[in-house]
């Protein structure tokens, strides 16, 4: 009997051979249907099929062999019985489809109460070892499974090991057959073979779990007589795929307690695979299962699971899941010294996985698996490369370690593996996960309370302190050509993630705190410049420490003494800090240094420490005198210094406050451009008229200690009104000039004439002056003063910086400009008309509540 060239044509072939069978049954003549399912069963033995097609060929003969198979079993005993077919059909002339309806038949005899069920099933699986062709065999043999599954449902264990024999002998004849597939064809195949055979795992994978089905709850049966068989087929195959495939299985189909019972003899066999068999597959395989076992108790501790185990008998040795897997690992390192990294890495990230699980408080065996990796990556003998960074990134920071933030914190402070293994990485790796691990303890906003702790987190995050001497780093901030006296730097999240770690430290103790802090310092100072971006969280905190210490003297004055000198201290702390910034970053931060002397001083005056405020004001002129260059920072510091300084209170002895305040004034009449020394000394002004600070308990007309010199006020005032007129740009002069006006109104109404200086005649020349100048811009100004700003076109402002800020016709900004538009028709829009008819709307409104007023000219 020939076969077809092509599966279309076989399938074609088993279908017509089908329908005449089909008629032939129909007509009960039996020996014809036979010869037709023979010449179908013919078509299984062609050489030219894929074992894809192969197997889309057999599942047409099957159903066609089921048509059979119920035909037989209807008319047993009827018509004919079937041991005699059973051994008529053994005569056919080819041996594959002799098999075939051997099988057929002898598994409808099976159904029968009279059939000898043990010599049926001893014939077919021995008759089996007649077809050693790999895919013919294999098929014939999953043939047999298939037909026979439904008679391995028996409840006694006498039939259970009867049927487990024989599915075992079927399985490992048919796993010898799958391994010789292997084997068969010329070398350069060899590739395409190991697809093929991957292809046809099910008919394999299938015997397993009959077994499955037959254990299910007996686990003696599985311990005894299935898992031993299985395992030293696994060992004695020696083929790669097959070994891998098959101790899948075996970990996917069978109960994880079953795994637990076994665990000893899974692992054992691991080690005797075949050098080429991913074992980290198999341990990672092992791990899901046992993690998913526990995974489905109620209550997912150790002990539970242990008395829910009390039907497997795992013996006390075996309780220990972790110590096992210890175990395995060093078997494995030394049966295995050729083992790279690259396939160790994954074992132990599944050991780990297994242990965060099952003792998930237990840093101990976290401490033990770091270590032991530790101790490969030194041996390894030089530098990770960087393909190995995904690894140990995976074993660093496993989700399963920072899944419970609290016991990841543990770890970091308490492993003391997890530094050593961390620094064997590449600086890279180590920057990525310093990253992480900042990440994980700002978002769960931990508390750094001890000095321990909080050097084990500054070891860790060693890479991203020193960076600064890694030109190639990704947290470099300075360019290499960058002068030390460049303000050009820029933000970086490393070092603002560095940074946040002061904020995390605190402790009730203000003495403990400040030695977090200086710790802090002390590391920070290994990054060279970029301690600029560290010490003002620092100098934040020793404020905050600061503000404690009054805090506690306002309810404890007894402790008042103790308490200024922990200040006195602490102000001794920030100095040296700031102190630090400048030597390492010369004047690339001069702005910074100058706001942090300023803010320091206003604590030290709030604090009632006269001396010490007075200090850092004079450090902060210091800084303005020698290094602001730029126009305008230092009139931005000017207005600054003004501020704060109004505000201080503790510097009125020994003449500190006078002298402070006259050198402001002094700085601000020495600015490059004219605009900004008017600002800035009409601005330190109020320098000379202090005003209540209500949560001071100061009150206007109650509080005598004011420093108010009226005298000064006016002179700053004269001093700043020649400056305008100065002004060659007659729109900023005007400008100017209204501001002044302003400020002469707060103060004619905040004092009297008699002790600000600033009177009537004096406001009253001011406004005319102002008409004056603006007459001279030939604009029609009387009727505006008159009757307010009709302006249909859009308008503009000149801000206190000089800028000029352009307003459309819905009163919204629309643009800023350094210069004045050069178009006349614009220009005018730019004139501060509409600020000085507010000013004067002002004045007319006073006049209703103040008599005063009255007397203004307008």
């Amino acid at each position: 009997m020939s076969y077809a060239e092509t599966i279309d044509q076989a399938i074609a072939n088993c279908k017509q051979q089908t329908v005449l069978m089909q008629r032939c049954l129909a007509q009960e003549k039996l020996m014809d249907a036979l010869k037709h399912a023979s010449i179908m069963l013919t078509e299984l033995r062609s050489p030219l099929l894929s074992p894809k097609q192969y197997y889309e060929l057999y599942i047409s003969i099957y159903d066609s062999l089921s048509i059979l198979s119920n035909y037989f079993v209807e008319c047993h005993s009827k018509k004919h019985h079937l041991a005699d077919l059973y051994e008529l059909v053994q005569y056919a002339g080819n041996i594959l489809p002799r098999l075939y309806l051997m099988i057929t038949v002898g598994s409808a005899y099976l159904q029968s109460a009279d059939a000898p069920r043990e010599e049926i099933f001893k014939d077919m699986i021995e008759m089996c070892k007649g077809i050693q062709n790999p895919i013919r065999g294999l098929f014939l043999r999953y043939y047999l499974s298939q037909r026979t599954k439904q008679f391995f449902q028996a409840e006694d264990s006498e039939t259970k090991k009867a049927n487990v024999n024989f599915i075992i002998t079927n399985f490992i004849e048919m796993n010898k057959l799958w391994v010789r597939l292997q084997h068969q064809g010329p070398l350069r195949e060899r590739e395409q073979r190991t697809r093929e055979r991957k292809e046809l795992k099910i008919l394999i994978g299938a015997n397993l779990m009959r077994l499955s089905q037959i254990a299910e709850a007996d686990f003696k049966l599985y311990k005894d007589e299935i898992l031993p068989l299985i395992l030293e087929q696994v060992i004695n195959c020696r083929d790669v795929v097959s070994q891998e495939y098959l101790l899948d299985v075996i970990c996917q189909i069978f109960p994880g307690e079953f795994h637990l019972g076994t665990l000893a003899e899974l692992l054992a066999t691991s080690l005797k695979l075949n050098p080429t068999v991913p074992i980290n597959k198999v341990v990672l395989t092992l791990v899901e299962r046992l993690n998913g076992f526990i995974d489905r108790q109620e209550n997912p501790d150790l002990d539970s699971v242990t008395r829910g185990l009390a039907f497997v008998d795992i013996g006390e040795e075996n309780k220990n899941l972790f110590f096992m897997f210890w175990k395995f690992l060093n078997q494995l390192s030394e049966e295995r010294p050729d083992l790279s990294l690259q396939e160790l890495a994954p074992v132990i990230q599944g050991i780990l996985k297994l242990t965060l699980r099952w003792y998930p408080d237990n840093v101990s065996n976290v401490n033990v698996l770091f270590n032991f990796m530790h101790e490969k990556c030194k041996e390894y003998g030089k530098a990770l490369p960087e393909e190995y960074d995904f690894l140990f990134h995976d074993l660093l920071l496993a989700p399963e370690l920072k899944s419970d933030t609290s016991f990841f914190l543990r770890l970091l402070t308490e492993c003391e593996a997890y530094e050593g293994l961390l620094s064997a990485q590449n600086s890279n790796l180590q920057r990525e996960c310093a990253n992480e691990i900042l990440d994980t303890l700002t978002g769960a906003e931990w508390r750094i309370s001890s000095k321990p702790e909080l050097e084990k987190i500054l070891k860790l995050c060693g890479s991203l302190v020193e960076s600064n001497s890694d030109k190639m780093s990704s947290s470099l901030i300075l360019d290499e050509e960058d002068d030390l006296d460049s303000e050009n730097w820029s933000f970086s999240p490393d070092q603002e993630k560095l940074a946040h770690i002061t904020h995390l430290c605190d402790n009730k103790s203000i003495e403990s705190h400040c030695e977090l802090l200086l710790t802090c310092r002390n590391w920070f100072q290994k990054s060279g410049k970029n301690i600029k971006y560290h010490s003002p969280a620092i100098i934040c905190n020793l404020w905050k420490l600061i503000r404690k210490c009054q805090l506690r003297i306002n309810r404890k004055p007894e402790i008042r003494e103790k308490l200024n000198g922990t200040m006195k201290q602490l102000f001794k702390h920030v100095s040296l800090i700031i102190n630090d910034i400048y030597n390492a970053c010369g004047g690339g931060c001069l702005d910074l240094l100058y706001k942090l002397n300023v803010q320091t001083a206003s604590l030290a005056d709030q604090a009632q420490l006269g001396d010490i405020a007075y200090d850092f004001f004079s450090q902060a002129f210091t800084i303005f005198e020698e290094s602001l260059s730029d126009s305008r920072t230092q009139f931005q510091a000017i207005v600054n210094m003004a501020q704060t300084l109004q505000k201080t209170r503790s510097l009125y002895m020994d003449s500190h406050y006078e002298t402070l305040i006259t050198r402001c004034t002094l700085h601000g009449s020495k600015l490059l451009k004219k605009q900004d020394q008017c600002r800035a000394v009409y601005t330190c002004s109020h320098l000379w008229w202090a005003t209540e600070i209500s949560p001071l308990g100061e009150e206007e007309g109650v509080t005598e200690s004011f420093f108010r010199e009226g005298k000064r006020v006016l002179e700053c005032l004269q001093r700043s009104l020649r400056v305008a007129d100065s002004v060659m740009d007659n729109v900023q002069s005007c400008e100017l000039m209204v501001e002044i006006l302003d400020r002469c109104c707060y103060y004619y109404i905040h004092g009297d004439e008699a002790s600000t200086h600033v009177g009537i005649k004096y406001i009253n020349g001011l406004i005319e002056l102002i008409k004056t100048n603006l007459d001279g811009l030939k604009l029609e100004v009387t009727s505006m003063i008159e009757d307010g700003p009709k302006l249909k076109t859009d308008c503009a402002y000149i801000g206190i910086d000089g800028c000029y800020i352009h307003r459309n016709s819905a009163n919204s900004v629309a643009a800023v400009y350094t210069k004045p538009p050069a178009s006349k028709t614009t220009l005018l829009n730019f004139i501060p008309v509409e600020h000085f008819n507010r000013t004067l709307k002002y004045i007319r409104d006073q006049k209703d509540v103040d008599d005063r007023f009255k007397a203004i000219v307008l």
